[in-house]
């Protein structure tokens, strides 16, 4: 406990190998012996502060989801759909199982059953040391305490070491904990069994008032924000003369060394199978992109409003259109029915934080959930790039359908892997937009459209020759105008198009889509680790 800035999630982080930047002194001891990331990520779970769910999924949806991405292979179905159960009845979500997490486009649980959700999905590993940042976060008094209770109760029963951080507990909240800590600037000034407080306090001339919470009692003294705390450095010297007071506790008799396994003997031990990871995964993020309308929904009504327009503006009955006059439209879609790809931007940052819970407490492989995020967009792009391809090519009379089909999907699955980088790689999604509308706007100028290839400044070579709407443009050119007349082949030598190998065009698209995906995992490894 303690007032805001205190060090308590900073303390809490530590304590759940949450931190990876500043200088950490000190040990962490798990059963009297060093803690490696490995092994105690293993035994533990951690629900932090912001609540990371899936809002296109039911909460028993997303619970049974939960269950089979972080529940160990040996554990059958039976007994993961009755933990699922089981926690839906002590977490009281028994009401709200068939609806909706909720996001911008539909309304779904309160704040306080998204609270419960996330404390209920880290209990389905059973943990044996679990660490909550303020659990009782947007609760009413009485989800609180039922959720305290249970908490007191898993401890007790099922010895399970439980972790807390909270603001201001109610009187029955602090009568149920078993030894509280008070930060304050990150320094402690007491630490023990709370029923010690009143008697500690009073000890150094604070005592607590009569018909006073003593937990309110310590956070008025320690809350420097405002007039009338009590003298913190004090406070802070005198704990630090009495801290022998509350002696370590012994470790309980039953715990016995024994050989220490290895990461991978831990890990097998523990989490679900590769295949069954990336099953859940596939199946998961397919219906999220069916469901979340943001995702594809919204931008197939774009495509297919600016398809028709194209198609219209174009459309084969007009006599005064010539072939030269096709070359701009041919531009357009492969530039803008591209770009809109940053859509997805704000929708994947969801997918991103729902990924770094779950690879932090369950260790989600991250080759793992990159293939299966890849294959379940691809259904949404063909059908996007399908309904487009017809539109454009049935309203302009353009020929080479397959052609114009396979190159618009590809050129769309690079665009899309791109926006996955940079929302891996960005901390916000609005400087992804940005960046990914800067390399676009780049990759547009260079492409052979505004300047013929021969006539870029040998400055900017480099930048034509990486850009992948070079290659989409192309395509696009010389499965148009190749062997048409009259004005086909004069158009393709104008535009330096006239030797283009659509199969190696092609190719560099699929390559493209390789690299981009890479780099997709390098930086989800490297830089969503949860810590």
């Amino acid at each position: 406990m303690g007032p805001s800035g205190s060090g308590k999630t900073s303390l809490l982080d530590i304590l759940a190998d949450r931190v990876s930047s500043g200088k950490i002194m000190g040990d962490v001891l798990l059963n009297k012996t060093p803690r490696t990331p490995i092994s105690f990520r293993a035994v533990s779970a951690y629900v932090a502060q912001e609540d990371s769910l899936m809002g296109s999924f039911t909460v028993l949806e997303t619970l049974r989801q939960s269950a089979r991405l972080a529940l160990p292979k040996r554990v059958g179905h039976d007994e993961r759909e009755r933990r699922v159960q089981h926690v839906i009845d002590i977490m009281g979500l028994r009401s709200c199982e068939n609806t909706l997490i909720g996001d911008v486009f539909r309304k779904g649980i309160s704040g306080g059953q998204k609270r419960r959700v996330s404390v209920a999905i880290e209990l389905l590993k059973a943990p044996s040391v679990l660490l909550l940042d303020e659990p009782t976060s947007g609760l009413d008094s009485a989800s609180a305490f039922n959720i305290m209770e249970y908490l007191k109760n898993l401890a007790v029963e099922d010895r399970c070491t439980i972790i807390v951080t909270i603001h201001q507990p109610s009187s029955d909240i602090w009568l149920s904990l078993s030894k509280v800590c008070f930060l304050v600037e990150g320094s402690v000034v007491y630490l023990g069994p709370p029923d010690k407080v009143p008697e500690y306090f009073a000890s150094v001339g604070y005592p607590v008032p009569a018909f006073t919470n003593p937990a309110e009692h310590v956070m008025n003294l320690v809350n420097t924000d405002f007039p009338g705390h009590g003298d913190v450095p004090g406070l802070i010297d005198r704990y630090k003369e009495v801290k022998d007071m509350d002696e370590e506790t012994p470790a309980p008799d039953d715990i016995t060394s024994s050989r220490a396994l290895s990461d991978r003997e831990i890990w097998s031990s523990v989490r679900p199978s590769k295949m069954q990871q990336f099953v859940t995964l596939l199946v998961r993020n397919f219906k999220n992109n069916v469901r979340n309308p943001g995702i594809y929904w919204v931008r197939l009504v774009m495509y297919v409003i600016l398809s028709f327009m194209v198609g219209t503006m174009y459309i084969r009955t007009n006599d005064s259109l010539t072939q030269r006059d096709q070359v701009p439209m041919l531009f357009y879609v492969q530039a803008f029915l591209v770009f809109m790809a940053v859509a997805v931007l704000p929708f994947f940052d969801e997918i991103r934080s729902v990924f770094a819970r779950e690879r932090a407490n369950s260790n989600l492989n991250v080759a793992v959930f990159v293939a299966a995020n890849f294959l379940a967009c691809l259904p949404g792009i063909a059908i996007i790039a399908l309904v487009s391809s017809a539109m454009v090519v049935g309203l302009a009379g353009l020929h080479a359908f397959g052609w114009f089909f396979l190159n618009l999907f590809l050129s769309m699955v690079v665009s899309e892997s791109l926006m996955m980088l940079l929302g891996a790689a960005t901390p916000h999604y609005i400087i992804g937009i940005a960046l990914g509308a800067g390399i676009y706007g780049m990759f547009m100028l260079v492409c052979g459209f505004m300047v013929p290839p021969d006539r870029i400044p040998s400055g900017w070579k480099w930048v034509h020759h990486l850009a992948f709407h070079t290659y989409a443009f192309g395509a696009f050119m010389f499965a148009e105008f190749d062997s048409a007349p009259p004005l086909g082949d004069f158009i393709l030598r104008e535009y330096n198009l006239e030797d283009t190998d659509l199969g190696i065009n092609m190719t560099v698209l699929t390559i493209w889509t390789v690299v981009l995906q890479v780099l997709f995992f390098a930086a989800l490894y490297y830089l969503h680790t949860g810590r």
